[in-house]
């Protein structure tokens, strides 16, 4: 069996202009700041064997105040700047919010899971036990009916007894 391979001769890239994006809610508080418009260029060239080593965060990261410098170069008012924060601000606070309700949401499942398994262990030990008693007491009844038998029947002790007495005054005589 032969192996099987993907292989790709060409890529496009497509640049953007950088802008105010409300959709981007950056962890470190200030505007957010993404991709707008209609892309400003394609390029199209061979796929490279080499993958270029991938930038770190540290270099793909911009600070608040820088994002705020790229939105006053671009037009934008303070004013207008600070109405973009407060958003992202309001944003970042409900998405928190709604992670921690996640959260205790998901706890409660656990919880209430946790409890369902004791009950059913609980349910299950109590059945195994009331197995165990009703195997119990039907051993105890089976043992004490073959020690007490119906008093119209005779027993076969005193025949056998009967029996031997008479085979020992056989012999005497």
């Amino acid at each position: 069996m032969t192996k099987k391979t993907v292989s790709w001769a060409t890529t496009t890239v497509y640049e953007f202009e950088l802008g105010h994006n409300p959709s981007s809610v950056p962890s470190t508080g200030g505007p957010g700041v993404g991709l707008t418009g209609a892309p400003v260029a394609t390029t199209t060239g061979p796929v490279q064997d080499r993958l270029a080593e991938p930038r770190t965060h540290e270099q793909q990261y911009l600070a608040p105040m820088k994002r705020i410098e790229m939105l006053r170069d671009l037009g934008f008012s303070i004013d207008e700047i600070a109405v973009f924060c407060i958003e992202t601000n309001v944003a970042r606070t409900e998405r928190h919010e709604s992670e921690q309700e996640y959260i205790a949401q998901m706890r409660q499942k656990q919880y209430e899971a946790h409890l369902m398994r004791q009950h059913m262990m609980q349910v299950e030990m109590q059945r195994q036990r009331q197995l165990y008693m009703q195997m119990h007491y039907q051993l105890h009844y089976q043992s004490q009916q073959s020690y007490h038998r119906p008093r119209d029947e005779p027993s076969p002790r005193p025949v056998e007894n009967k029996r031997r007495r008479l085979s020992v005054e056989a012999v005497l005589n």
